[in-house]
């Protein structure tokens, strides 16, 4: 077999990888809870170094695994509110602020 033919078999089987451009299309289209995300989960390490814990003790003290927490400080996790409040109360810090009604509302 010629070098030619072999070249278009291998270039007749190869996989287009398209996963790259799927992840960032995911990443561009859904930037602002990412960043967000990120944010919170700086802010949860951070707390989690000053006291010493591990992401496992937070884990079992929000009963979940310490999957879910690794998934939560890489920031790529979208949290609901009830997971949000519950990271507040157990770390006794603030992650997110909503602003009272009458700041937030617009004349």
């Amino acid at each position: 077999m010629s070098i030619q033919k072999m070249k278009e078999k291998i270039v007749g089987a190869a996989i287009i990888d398209t996963e790259w451009q799927e992840a960032a299309a995911f990443r561009e289209a859904n930037a602002a809870w990412l960043d967000v995300s990120f944010r919170i989960g700086l802010a949860i390490l951070r707390t989690l170094r000053e006291r010493k814990m591990s992401q496992k003790d937070l884990a079992g003290k929000m009963k979940c695994s310490p999957q879910y927490v690794n998934k939560i400080v890489k920031g790529s996790e979208n949290m609901t509110l009830e997971t949000l409040c519950k990271l507040e109360k157990i770390l006794d810090i603030k992650l997110i602020e909503v602003l009272p009604a009458k700041a937030a509302h617009v004349a």
